[in-house]
């Protein structure tokens, strides 16, 4: 008689585990598009906040990241900055109007991760911080303040920090207290224009 009851109590939580497996696929199938173009508009949100497109095309670029990493110039030329994303920016016609580079340096606490724009003609559009900095409070933390990332729109390629004020052209003035962390982020953005000379545009 025991016997008999453990058979059909195993059947009867087969049965409800084979049911909830279903249940649980066909939820994921209802919602996995709708999570995935969730995902895409949230990304495409940061990437606007630096260059302000209608698409973002994340993948017509993997290859030649991928070169750029290999051969190690950009590190080499920009304080071991590196890259982890190459983005189209493109137009409602699918033109290219610019790119979107994510990537990271260090800084004085850790990585400073940086979003950078860069227009076509390698000016570059904007910078973001996609992560919390792991800077000083008050020192290193201040790059996320209009005052210094707003230098770098409209700026050029190879860009060089200045400490005590005055930057020229191709200058940016250091946060007092802070020339790694302005220094960091300097360098993920003259990575991310060089990338774009060297590479995308090729």
């Amino acid at each position: 008689m025991k016997k008999d009851s453990f058979i059909k109590d195993a059947l009867v939580l087969t049965a409800i585990t084979l049911i909830s497996g279903l249940l649980l696929g066909a939820v994921y199938g209802a919602t996995k598009d709708t999570i995935s173009e969730a995902i895409r508009q949230k990304t495409n949100a940061a990437y606007k906040v630096v260059l302000d497109a209608h698409d973002y095309d994340a993948d017509s670029l993997k290859e030649k990241l991928e070169q750029a990493t290999t051969e190690g110039k950009l590190a080499a030329n920009n304080g071991n900055a590196s890259l982890s994303e190459a983005i189209l920016a493109k137009d409602e016609s699918g033109n290219t109007v610019g790119y979107v580079l994510k990537g990271q340096a260090a800084g004085y606490g850790g990585a400073v991760v940086v979003v950078v724009g860069v227009s076509s003609d390698l000016k570059v559009t904007g910078i973001s911080f996609p992560e919390t900095l792991p800077e000083t409070a008050g020192l290193g933390q201040k790059a996320t303040l209009p005052e210094f990332y707003e230098q770098f729109k409209g700026k050029g390629t190879k860009l060089s920090v200045k400490k005590g004020g005055g930057a020229g052209e191709n200058e940016i003035d250091a946060i007092s207290g802070a020339t790694i962390t302005s220094t960091a982020v300097t360098n993920v953005v003259n990575a991310a224009t060089e990338f774009v000379e060297e590479y995308a545009e090729k």
